[in-house]
């Protein structure tokens, strides 16, 4: 199966699918996920369930606005990236990276920017400081593959009919019912003081931790089905434990990371409440 994903995005489950699948539910009819990344989990649901209708979300605005564009003037967004693609270098890099920082990029070529930033920056690493400041240096790469038409495409295709939207995670309370299907992937690392996951400018604390684990323990008792990928603290464990939720524990390989001792297999959990 084709997976679309146009971004680079720290923690994806593009690997993980086929272990992800094992765990899926047998029909998916109404998907939720919100938090989207990279959204290697939504096209690969996507195109195996083909749901009847689909929410995903993300706090980050510049994100989603990179996916309704994606969805909505796909060829209009290539062009954007063409141009992008053509003056790559250091120096543009940092030109765009000010302009797009002081907010003088507007619209869908913001959204140009913002993948061409994510494809050339150090190791496709998204990170903003507390000024909600993009700052990650230039990565170098010698070729980078800044965009491919036929994905763009394709991912327009996938996304069609689907509602896009920036919002905090807790809003799904207004939408989901019993038998609806949530997926989530929020940041990793909570109990580290810095972390590669800064995509907003307030980091995932361990009180945001908590915080969503009373909201997936509130969708179980609405009898939502939740499938959550999570690091695998032992506060995590015992609190997930206790609610009577399946957790498997499983290894993914890493290749983004700020340090290069980080990148390799690391341990993460499924956590759901529901048996296939």
């Amino acid at each position: 199966m084709q997976i679309p994903t146009f971004l680079k995005w720290a923690g994806g489950k593009r690997k993980l699918l086929s272990t992800i699948d094992e765990h899926l539910p047998e029909e998916i009819n109404k998907y939720y996920e919100p938090f989207l990344g990279g959204s290697s989990v939504f096209f690969y649901i996507k195109q195996k369930y083909n749901p009847n209708f689909c929410m995903i979300s993300d706090i980050n605005k510049d994100l989603i606005d990179a996916y309704i564009n994606v969805r909505d003037n796909p060829k209009r967004l290539i062009q954007h990236l063409r141009y992008f693609k053509k003056n790559n270098c250091e120096k543009f890099y940092y030109q765009i990276r000010k302009l797009f920082n002081e907010n003088k990029i507007r619209r869908i070529n913001r959204s140009a920017a913002f993948i061409y930033l994510n494809k050339t920056c150090f190791n496709g690493l998204y990170r903003v400081n507390s000024k909600n400041e993009f700052n990650v240096p230039y990565g170098k790469h010698k070729n980078p593959e800044i965009f491919d038409r036929d994905t763009i495409l394709f991912a327009s295709k996938l996304l069609q009919g689907v509602k896009i939207i920036c919002q905090d995670y807790e809003e799904l309370k207004n939408y989901v019912n019993k038998g609806d299907f949530v997926y989530l992937d929020p940041c990793y690392d909570t109990e580290k003081k810095t972390t590669f996951a800064n995509y907003t400018p307030k980091r995932f604390t361990k009180e945001d931790n908590e915080r969503l684990a009373l909201f997936v323990a509130e969708l179980k008792r609405r009898k939502v089905s939740v499938l959550l990928s999570d690091s695998p603290t032992e506060d995590n464990k015992k609190f997930y434990h206790s609610n009577k939720f399946i957790i498997i524990e499983l290894f993914c390989t890493r290749s983004i990371n700020c340090n290069p001792e980080g990148r390799g297999p690391v341990k993460e959990l499924l956590i759901k409440n529901y048996r296939r």
